[in-house]
């Protein structure tokens, strides 16, 4: 097999380089130089691909030369004020040929401009998202955006491009092992990371037990993390935020894509409703691995099932005169049953509407109304207890912001609110011969309600400044039923002493203010130091008994015995660029300490539960760590040589033993992984081809292991367990290549990629579990790997449409 991948990648090396050259410069005219005329006029238009099909994001406009100017937004579309005169305006971005124009402006004008994409068969790929020293230049720190082409040129499990596989190789981001969902950001719990698409809030996005998130890149334009100093605009949870930017489609032009790979088949189609004005978008992907357990000897996992879906549409508005408006749904869905043993199924919808406009020469306005619907379940298929377990989260979100700017002030302020209704908890019986009675417990309501005030100033050339003002509330809502406890002893099922019914109102209501700010100082073109610090509350997190998230975990709202949880995030770091910003070099220290962090009891039981706060331990949450970052961003070979120091603990601090962890000691967290390598390697090959290769080596994540055990009369063996996390699972080690070919048979566009995950089959433990030895009869170690294994894969993609 792998010989003829190897065979095949270097068959098709049969194709030239085109080459590119500078834009000449470009004449408008508007108005007469005769007459009087005020002090600015407005300069606004769209930036486009060559095809005019695509608009490109983060062009920066600059005028005369000065480099303090404006980037397009991401429908391609700049704004600002200039005197009357001749000016002469530039257009530059990192991946297209500059274009240059000379405007004599006397009246308000538009001048749209279109830019080619440069031909890096020549010089190489590049991997930088925005301007080259943004990295530099940016006053926040802990900042990473990244497009979805740049995400290609990472090794995706199964041939696929993946937002959350590739944010894994970043510095500063990790998982608690395979086979879970979500990520762990600078030491923070999956449920900590705020997760948006197009700033609408997503509870739940994975496909295949983590290996694939429900984002499918053909429909994304990029995304944005903040690692721990968030932006005043985002809130609601104590560690990072990921915001996820879906692409417009065309509006010149019908075109789209069809794309068959070994883990799933996907379409694309894109075009205008009305040329220039309302333009479609729609991405969908199934599943089709269940060939593929078909394959495998092991009989439990021949007889299991793993299927998916996502599809994405998109409807976008261009209202003329700088109002857009946009409207979008994402739809995911999974269904996997082990053998007869176990399953979970789960689906989610978000729906979103979305203004953006410019009301004047200083002020643009968004505004946004979204819907969310979250259900899932789990389900034992066997025996008289086959049963299935339903639960799900409905929210509504609205968000309204301003924004004024200049050439070197501009201030953002706005309101959000957030209403969630948890929907009941069900039992019930999974086929007819199960004996399981159908029972339901009620979930909390809950409204969360902020205003936020954000302030970024330039007070020189060296020094750059962003502040901002975060005051968030949060009210659980009736119909509810409160339980008290004795004062005297723990909260446990066996010292509630009453209960209070809430048909309706407030219940329990907490608030306070985040203030976040971030300051950058140059001290030199290439060279720069960042601090920066942020507090921030989340009043909503994910329940699990696992070790890792999943995605049938509950999302339980704060209440009267749950109380929000609250961060204090600070991070001081150097950056340095060098040889005309094509390397990058960075070190970015973090401090996290938060409060009412939530572990678990052991054995709890959190489903079917109406007193939840009866199986959790509340305490004090402690990361700090460092991230070391070398990055070529130019050239025919780049990528990234990216080191993560981080550790993570947690300390209960009741005066109740049976609320306490370790007695109160400190311990590590279950995603407590202090050293983590990855090493990313992308290099062009002659004429269309992409190699890519990555390394990914990670500190073992903590577990509680069995230190001995003893033999009762009768052979029955009693487990002797260590404190909670005192041990840890093997050290994880991945290798991954790929090679892509582009236009392999269709000069329209089309695409090859062979890829190998794993690629020295590795069985990098998932979990460490006791059994018994039959000989000695004592309890033994064993490793349980998801994935041990070399996953080959093809995948292969064609486009249609569009202008040639």
């Amino acid at each position: 097999m792998i010989r003829f991948y190897v065979s095949s990648l270097f068959l098709i090396l049969i194709f030239c380089f085109p080459t590119f050259g500078q834009t000449d410069s470009l004449r408008f005219s508007f108005g007469k130089i005769e007459g009087p005329h005020p002090g600015t006029y407005i300069l606004t238009g769209k930036v486009t691909s060559k095809d005019g099909a695509k608009p490109i994001e983060g062009v920066g406009v600059h005028v005369d030369g000065v480099f303090t100017g404006v980037s397009t937004d991401r429908f391609g579309t700049y704004y600002l004020t200039i005197t009357p005169g001749d000016h002469r305006v530039a257009f530059r971005h990192i991946s297209n040929v500059p274009v240059f124009t000379r405007i004599l402006l006397y009246e308000n004008a538009v001048v749209s401009v279109q830019m080619v994409e440069k031909a890096f068969e020549l010089d190489g790929v590049v991997v930088l998202s925005e301007e080259p020293d943004r990295n530099v230049r940016n006053p926040i720190t802990g900042v990473t955006k990244l497009t979805t082409t740049e995400l290609r040129a990472i090794p995706a499990f199964l041939g696929e491009a993946d937002i959350f596989k590739g944010l894994q190789l970043l510095p500063g981001v990790s998982s608690v092992g395979e086979g879970t969902s979500g990520i762990n950001v600078r030491g923070a719990k999956a449920d900590q990371n705020l997760l948006l698409m197009n700033e609408v809030l997503v509870l739940s996005s994975n496909h295949a037990l983590g290996f694939l998130s429900g984002f499918n890149t053909d429909v994304t334009e990029n995304f944005t993390l903040y690692k721990g100093n968030l932006p005043a605009n985002f809130g609601g949870r104590a560690g990072s935020a990921l915001n996820i930017l879906m692409r417009p489609g065309s509006s010149e032009s019908w075109q789209g894509q069809v794309g068959f790979g070994t883990s799933n088949g996907k379409v694309l189609i894109e075009g205008p409703v009305v040329k220039d004005k309302v333009s479609v978008i729609f991405g969908g992907r199934v599943s089709n691995v269940n060939w593929l357990l078909g394959q495998v000897r092991d009989l439990d996992i021949q007889n299991s099932r793993l299927n998916f879906y996502d599809g994405y549409l998109g409807l976008n508005w261009d209202l003329g005169k700088g109002h857009l408006l946009e409207a979008n749904t994402l739809v995911t869905a999974d269904d996997f049953q082990f053998s007869d043993q176990f399953g979970y199924e789960w689906a989610n919808r978000i729906s979103s509407l979305r203004y953006k406009g410019i009301l004047g020469e200083n002020i643009s306005i968004t505004g946004l109304l979204a819907d969310g619907n979250f259900d899932n379940a789990f389900f034992d298929p066997e025996g008289v207890d086959a049963a299935k377990v339903k639960n799900g989260m409905r929210y509504r979100q609205g968000k309204v912001s301003g924004t004024w700017a200049n050439d070197k002030l501009a201030l953002t302020g706005g309101l959000e609110g957030i209403y969630y209704q948890g929907k009941p908890e069900r039992i019930s019986p999974f086929d007819e011969f199960s004996a399981i009675q159908e029972e339901q417990v009620g979930k909390e309501r809950g409204m969360e309600l902020s205003g936020f005030l954000s302030l970024e100033y330039e007070l020189g050339e060296n020094t750059g400044f962003v502040g901002g003002l975060r005051y968030s509330g949060y009210s659980q809502l009736g119909a509810d039923t409160v339980y008290q406890y004795n004062p005297n002893g723990p909260i446990s099922e066996s010292n509630i002493t009453g209960e209070t019914p809430f048909p309706s109102g407030k219940i329990k209501s907490y608030s306070g203010f985040e203030p976040r700010f971030s300051l950058r100082q140059n001290l030199n073109a290439t060279l720069s130091v960042k601090a920066s610090y942020a507090r921030l509350f989340q009043y909503i997190q994910s329940v699990s008994n696992t070790f890792g998230p999943t995605p049938i975990d509950l999302w339980q709202l704060s209440t009267s015995y749950i109380p929000p949880q609250r961060s204090d995030n600070f991070s001081l770091g150097i950056f340095k660029n060098a040889k005309d910003n094509s390397w990058e070099y960075s070190i970015d220290a973090f401090y996290r300490t938060s409060v009412n962090q939530v572990e678990y009891r052991d054995f709890a039981q959190i489903f079917l539960n109406p007193h939840m706060e009866t199986e959790l331990v509340f305490g004090k949450g402690e990361a700090y760590g460092a991230e070391f970052l070398i990055k070529k961003n130019l050239g025919v070979a780049t990528g990234w040589l990216a080191y993560t120091y981080s550790r993570s603990f947690f300390t209960s601090q009741s005066e109740f033993s049976e609320e306490q962890i370790n007695r109160n000691e400190r311990f590590p967290s279950n995603y407590d992984k202090p050293h983590e390598v990855n090493f990313i390697l992308s290099r062009k090959m002659y004429p269309r081809g992409l190699f890519n290769f990555s390394v990914n080596y990670a500190t073992g994540r903590p577990v509680s292991a069995v230190s001995a055990s003893y033999i009762l009369n009768g052979g029955l063996v009693v487990p002797d367990y260590s404190n909670r996390n005192q041990y840890r699972i093997p050290d994880y080690f991945r290798v991954d290549v790929s090679y892509t070919i582009e236009k392999v048979f269709s000069k329209k566009g089309d695409s090859l990629n062979f890829s190998i995950y794993n690629l020295f089959g590795r069985k990098n433990a998932y979990s460490v579990f006791w059994q018994k030895d039959e000989d000695s009869k004592q309890l033994r170690p064993y490793r349980l790997a998801i994935l041990g294994s070399i996953f080959p894969s093809i995948t292969y993609s064609i486009k249609w449409g569009g202008k040639q």
